[in-house]
């Protein structure tokens, strides 16, 4: 088969990467795949020939007014048509919805099979979501059971077009045991202390402002616990001066973007997720294949991966009640090693295999395309 898959950007980010490591599958087992959207750290035309740049950030939230962001649509409608005459396909896979609103447009009369991943949004962008995926998309995918059913009665998809299909995450890579402790010297000093890790972007979906909060309420009750964001993003400088302002910037540390998440995730004692929305985090499952028990706002998915025996999930923007669960694991190492030997079970289930996923995948392609009407 020919696959097209479209992303807004391949920045940094979780949704890049399931993309690309689907795609570097597909190719695998002998389909050819090309990409578009804007290029990043990730992906562009000099690390994939088959790379094509589509400015659809432009089209998205971020390309500013209503009329702005119009005209960017109009710019990159012909654009893709053009790409597909050049490069035809069988089945286009969109990610997000600026991907879905340029291809639904774009795809008119080609009989070209759309697919559609929904990973996560406000939730008052659940209905426009909805109006875009109806208008261009054969199917609906989303890797959470609780979004699926927002789909379908906010965003008004027909349950029949509605498909759930999980993340597959790559098994952890081995690290080096001197080159961890090394970076928890590094991170905590050599008194030693409690490493509680975020891999966020910077932004507002994160509620990284949450998390400063939370610190805060941690360092009232014990001084040795150390917060670590790794991550990029647009409010990453206006995070760090709010937590210089809140006091907290000496044991809560922002870093920036890490190519070696599992470096960090290795060296942590507790994983941390303070969302205001998601689809089915990805950073879950990372943290999971490195056994690190994991606290998390009750998001999308998260309470489809997260539950007692692995962590804990807690209300969205609770601060309280997330700092009262980083406090009660971090004064019992035994339940976190418990927490740690359960994560490390979890991730070895097939809903988080690369191999089980991606041949759902495949299957759905192979679907749409037997039904394709030119």
């Amino acid at each position: 088969m020919r696959i097209l898959q479209i992303c807004t950007q391949f920045g940094v980010g979780g949704i890049a990467r399931h993309v690309i490591d689907l795609s570097h599958w597909l190719r695998d087992a002998g389909h050819t795949v090309h990409f578009a959207g804007e290029p990043g750290a990730l992906l562009d035309a000099g690390k994939d020939d088959q790379f094509h740049a589509l400015p659809l950030a432009g089209v998205s939230a971020l390309g500013g007014s209503v009329p702005a962001r119009m005209r960017n649509l109009l710019s990159c409608v012909p654009r893709l048509r053009r790409l597909l005459r050049a490069h035809p396909v069988d089945v286009i896979h969109c990610h997000e919805s600026a991907p879905a609103l340029v291809t639904s447009l774009a795809a008119i009369g080609t009989g070209i099979p759309v697919v559609v991943t929904y990973h996560g949004s406000e939730p008052e962008r659940i209905r426009s979501f909805g109006r875009i995926s109806r208008l261009g998309a054969d199917v609906v995918v989303t890797p959470s059971h609780l979004c699926a059913g927002q789909l379908h009665e906010i965003g008004g998809i027909p349950a029949d077009r509605l498909r759930v299909v999980g993340l597959g995450v790559k098994p952890a890579p081995e690290t080096d045991a001197e080159e961890v402790a090394a970076l928890r010297r590094d991170l905590l000093g050599t008194d030693g202390g409690l490493l509680v890790l975020s891999l966020s972007r910077a932004s507002y979906q994160k509620g990284l402002d949450i998390l400063i909060e939370v610190a805060k309420e941690v360092a009232k009750q014990r001084d040795d616990v150390c917060f670590v964001v790794a991550g990029d993003g647009p409010l990453l400088e206006e995070i760090r001066a709010a937590a210089r302002a809140n006091g907290v910037d000496g044991y809560l540390s922002f870093i920036g973007a890490t190519h070696r998440p599992y470096l960090y995730l290795r060296a942590a004692d507790i994983y941390l997720l303070t969302s205001r929305w998601e689809a089915l985090p990805i950073s879950i499952v990372e943290a999971f294949r490195a056994g690190v028990p994991v606290i998390a706002t009750d998001t999308g998915g998260v309470s489809e991966l997260v539950d007692a025996d692995v962590g804990a999930v807690v209300p969205v923007g609770d601060v309280a009640a997330c700092a009262s669960e980083i406090l009660r694991l971090a004064g019992d190492p035994a339940l976190r090693a418990e927490m740690s030997a359960a994560a490390l079970e979890r991730s070895r289930e097939d809903r988080f295999t690369p191999d089980f996923i991606h041949r759902k995948f495949e299957q759905l392609y192979r679907d749409l395309a037997a039904k394709r009407t030119d």
